[in-house]
């Protein structure tokens, strides 16, 4: 009886290591193991804080899931409403890098066309200018949010507030055809005084030189007008009233243009006086193309020449008529 269960005994244990043996030459058991290894890594990657379970494999690449979940946000339309997310008055590259940030932005006041530039923030027009000198193929766009909770006016409130910016830029010495205006109507949430500051965002993108030949394209050629000079200044006549006209028309069919009424003299006289008589017919003229045309009086400026640029000689009375002239330039913002 002992030699029996000696024998079965041993049949046991030689039976558990034939099954052992049988299963680990088995193809699956590769798998097993692997998973096994793999399960050895996960937990030695856990110990250093990352966790396989979070990637996955994309081809070439691999990603966290977790960033794959918010890449699905970041789409091409979605980025910009990224990067305009209220964090004050900042500039953006065409690439998504922040240029500058000022916390605080530019403030707004509902159905207002005005803005409050914060102390903090006054040199933001500079750093514009200086990334524009330093990268000649980038222009800049105005991202100028609107409410639709706001009064419908003409133009919206978007295109004036930025307007304002653009004028702010031109002085600085930005050229206006670098500037490009782009309000968005989205929903604000105005405070108790009715104001909101993260309303402006600055992009800089690929300059559109066939948008700008466009724009130079479009303006007209100056235009000369001799009405009757007396030594008082001037008097209406016809060839007035054809230049009203005539500027009217160009404005209603370029609302971005600008005017400069130019005086000039013959040169009799000393030149000093003649600048300020040419100022004089200048500011007239402005004054009636003002008033009769309808014309904003942003829209044009005054400015003199005196007898420096003749068109003729001024050694005959034709020649001195011709002198004596009023020129209206057209131009966009500079």
């Amino acid at each position: 009886m002992k030699n029996f269960l000696i024998a079965f005994a041993v049949f046991l244990v030689w039976s558990f290591f034939g099954l052992w043996l049988y299963f680990w030459l088995q193809p699956g058991m590769e798998t097993a193991k692997a998973n096994l290894n793999t399960t050895i890594e996960q937990q030695e990657n856990k110990t250093n804080g990352v966790s396989n379970d979070l990637y996955e494999d994309l081809g070439d690449s691999i990603l966290p899931i977790q960033s794959i979940k918010d890449s699905i946000f970041v789409t091409q339309e979605n980025q910009k409403e990224i990067s305009e997310a209220p964090l004050g008055l900042k500039a953006i590259s065409n690439e998504g890098d922040i240029i500058f940030l000022f916390p605080e932005g530019i403030t707004i006041t509902k159905n207002s066309a005005l803005l409050k530039i914060p102390p903090s923030a006054v040199d933001f027009k500079y750093k514009l200018n200086t990334y524009l000198l330093e990268h000649p193929n980038r222009e800049i766009h105005i991202s100028s949010q609107y409410s639709a909770s706001e009064d419908i006016q003409s133009p919206n409130l978007g295109i004036q507030r930025g307007q304002q910016l653009k004028e702010i830029l031109i002085k600085t010495g930005i050229p206006s055809e670098r500037i490009v205006i782009k309000p968005h109507i989205k929903s604000i949430e105005f405070d108790n005084n009715n104001t909101f500051s993260n309303s402006f965002t600055f992009f800089f993108k690929p300059l559109d030189t066939a948008r700008i030949n466009e724009l130079t394209s479009k303006i007209p050629e100056s235009r000369i007008a001799y009405p009757n000079f007396t030594t008082t200044g001037i008097l209406v006549n016809e060839n007035l009233r054809t230049l009203l006209a005539e500027v009217v028309t160009i404005v209603k069919q370029n609302p971005d243009i600008q005017m400069e009424v130019v005086g000039h003299t013959d040169n009799v006289g000393n030149a000093n006086d003649n600048y300020i008589l040419g100022l004089q017919y200048a500011r007239q003229v402005r004054w009636y193309l003002i008033n009769k045309g309808d014309i904003s009086p942003t829209k044009i400026k005054a400015v003199s020449k005196g007898e420096a640029e003749p068109l003729d000689t001024n050694r005959s009375d034709a020649g001195r008529d011709a002198n004596r002239r009023v020129e209206v330039k057209f131009y966009l913002d500079k």
